[in-house]
């Protein structure tokens, strides 16, 4: 006999399909009947039913892992398996610094309540809920616990989570340095058990710290590009540099980037704590993280806001800062230094050394010869034009008398032949704008952007 059995729950979509109880006697003598309905609809439900997992309650503190089904702007909602979800606050990953978790990604937590009708997840225990056996699951679990200070002993901190006293030894309290470890006596922070021994419990912050330092520097490096100009902390001098902090993401400055002038140390351009603009020039990922900035590029090329004064022809004031056995070097202007070559330094005497003349510190008065400014190559003269002597006593000299002279006099005339090809430059200043020097100026600037 064949016989129907409906049931139907508007409340629940999975009770709404309609099951038939089917006579196998019956069926078989039906000739229209199909092979299909010889299975017993209702009896296979009720048989999977049996394998259907139902929820269950929680208990505080036990740990559980489940997969992100949505995300509101409060909370994310959690799948735990067996018909239970969760809920978990987003300020448990902002506080920290944290990304909030995607739809689909895994997450491990602890259950903090479970009334029944909600479970609510904290990837925290707090102090005045931890007993034994949930200080034993956050250990296991590496769950982080809520920790208050309360006094400063040899080798580091007591703390409590509950009744239970704890040890923080000094190295583990922070991630910087710090000279007075009383500041943190009276605080609740978020700890790490890194050992659970009987009686004996150690704590840990720097791992807290660390853990979110990394996860914004994950975040904040992939902001991060060649190119970029940023705010920068300076956090470190060293003999080669200086390094610079942005949002945490340590980068190295080099000396010879940190001003257009040269410089000897890093104090002499900057100081610990001091922002300052830089401009990323390297970023190396692999195998270790390595960030290179400037602060030459990140401001106003020298070469170029100076251009105006920094033509051939032109007479600068400036103050010997170096010297080589080819010459010296003189500053022009802020960042801006040329070559004298040792020839130039003197008409008066032949020199085997720019030091038989002059020192470091002089200030002396130049002739541009030449000027790159797109190569940041300027060539000076501290010499000059001839002066009327010399020129009297060479002018009119003849190239064939040249084997009868002194070799002085040879030197001297060497040095006036040369003079001669220069000196349009040397002895006709001009304002006007030369061409190639500005086109060279510009072209340099493009470059930079």
């Amino acid at each position: 006999m064949l016989g129907a059995y409906v049931k139907a729950n508007n409340k629940d979509k999975s009770a709404m399909a309609k099951f038939r109880y089917i006579d196998k006697e019956e069926n078989a003598r039906d000739p229209f009947a199909s092979e299909a309905e010889e299975s017993n609809e209702f009896e296979q439900l009720l048989q999977d039913d049996k394998h259907t997992p139902t929820s269950r309650r929680y208990r505080m503190g036990e740990s559980v892992e489940g997969s992100v089904v949505s995300i509101s702007s409060e909370f994310v909602f959690i799948d735990l398996g067996g018909k239970s979800s969760a809920t978990l606050s987003i300020e448990e990953f902002t506080s920290a610094s944290q990304s909030v978790p995607k739809v689909g990604d895994t997450i491990s937590a602890f259950v903090r309540t479970d009334n029944g009708s909600e479970i609510l997840l904290t990837r925290t225990l707090r102090r005045n809920e931890v007993d034994d056996s949930l200080l034993r699951n956050a250990f296991e679990a590496k769950i982080p616990v809520e920790a208050k200070v309360e006094k400063v002993i040899k080798g580091g901190f007591e703390a409590t989570v509950g009744a239970k006293r704890c040890f923080v030894p000094l190295g583990q309290m922070d991630i910087t340095h710090f000279d007075n470890p009383e500041v943190f006596v009276g605080n609740t922070f978020k700890f790490t058990i890194t050992e659970l021994k009987g009686r004996n419990v150690v704590l840990s912050r720097k791992s807290i710290l660390r853990q979110e330092l990394d996860s914004k520097i994950t975040s904040a490096l992939e902001k991060l590009e060649v190119g970029q100009s940023h705010l920068a902390t300076i956090t470190r001098l060293v003999d080669f540099g200086a390094f610079a902090s942005i949002d945490g993401i340590e980068g190295l400055i080099p000396l010879s980037e940190m001003a257009w002038k040269r410089l000897k140390k890093a104090d002499e351009a900057v100081r610990l704590g001091e922002q300052v603009n830089v401009k990323i020039i390297k970023i190396e990922r692999t195998p270790k993280l390595k960030i290179a900035f400037t602060m030459k590029e990140a401001g106003e090329d020298p070469w170029i806001s100076n251009a105006t004064r920094l033509h051939p022809g032109a007479i600068l004031q400036g103050t010997v800062v170096r010297m080589i056995d080819s010459g010296a070097f003189v500053n022009v202007a802020d960042g801006v230094d040329g070559l004298v070559p040792i020839h130039q330094i003197t008409w008066e005497k032949r020199i085997n050394h720019p030091k038989d003349i002059l020192a470091e510190g002089q200030s002396v008065k130049v002739h541009v010869l030449a000027a790159d400014l797109g190569a940041h190559r300027l060539s000076l003269s501290i010499k000059g034009p001839m002066p009327e002597e010399l020129i009297n006593k060479f002018k009119g000299k003849k190239r064939d008398e040249f084997s009868n002279m002194s070799d002085e006099d040879k030197a001297l005339m060497k040095q006036w032949e040369e003079y001669k090809s220069n000196e349009a430059k040397v002895l006709i200043p001009t304002n006007r704008d030369d061409t190639s020097i500005f086109a060279s100026a510009f072209k340099h600037a493009k470059k930079k952007k």
